[in-house]
């Protein structure tokens, strides 16, 4: 991989990593995800749970990803969340109304976008992390091919 190919690649991984850094930190209020997730038919006693959950993997795997420390895991990781957290979170279909139908069909699709850059950061071998880019490039050295 040239420099502009890794410098492009780990930019790409640092803005699919923010979205999930900042659901998972709390940034992005959480509470009406709770609700659709309750709305949803999960239980009462166990969604903030699962919120939990999944505020925790999208923190490990959004940093993981970011810093590029096994990437292909953490887009797996992200990818396995991403699925049920769009099809309960974003059910256009079940929608009346195009006020409520368009802005879930949007996310829906959204979120479908962001599978295909996890896709494709997973299906990237040899990956070099933001951590050691910068060091080789501050000591003018080329990154692994």
């Amino acid at each position: 991989m040239n420099r502009l190919q890794t410098a492009s690649l780990i930019t790409a991984r640092v803005l699919l990593a923010l979205v999930f850094l900042l659901n998972g930190l709390g940034i992005v209020d959480q509470s009406e995800a709770l609700r659709e997730l309750i709305g949803r038919g999960a239980p009462v006693s166990i969604a903030p749970t699962l919120l939990w959950i999944a505020r925790a993997v999208e923190v490990i795997a959004g940093a993981s990803l970011a810093f590029g420390i096994a990437p292909e895991l953490a887009a797996v990781a992200l990818i396995g969340f991403l699925i049920p957290a769009t099809w309960v979170g974003h059910p256009f279909w079940l929608e009346k109304g195009e006020s409520i139908y368009i802005p879930q069909l949007i996310n829906f699709f959204k979120n479908v976008a962001i599978i295909g850059g996890l896709l494709f950061v997973a299906s990237i071998g040899n990956q070099t992390s933001l951590l050691s880019t910068s060091v080789l490039y501050r000591r003018k050295l080329k990154p692994p091919s």
